[in-house]
């Protein structure tokens, strides 16, 4: 499995990506939307990643407030998941 934020026929004709690489990875292709894209995503992944956070950190944490959920979920992402998995880590 390997992903990439980048198109990668165009790295390909610039040199800058292996074609013979790109042929063997390039064998089921999914794409996955940004997450700008799911907003329906964000309170799960919210709660994953509270939950994560809790247990690598031996902390309860009951939830956000409502407030910042809106916060969270009115948000574009263009860091994608990592964005909203670092704001969660903070």
């Amino acid at each position: 499995i390997s992903a990439t934020n980048r198109i990668l026929e165009g790295r390909i004709k610039e040199g800058a990506f292996r074609e013979d690489l790109f042929y063997r990875l390039n064998v089921v292709v999914m794409s996955i939307p940004p997450l700008r894209e799911r907003k329906e995503d964000v309170p799960e992944l919210i709660e994953h990643f509270l939950k994560k956070y809790a247990a690598e950190n031996n902390r309860k944490i009951v939830g956000l407030t409502s407030e910042a959920q809106d916060m969270l979920l009115k948000y574009d992402y263009p860091g994608n998941v990592r964005e909203l998995e670092n704001i969660i880590e903070r």
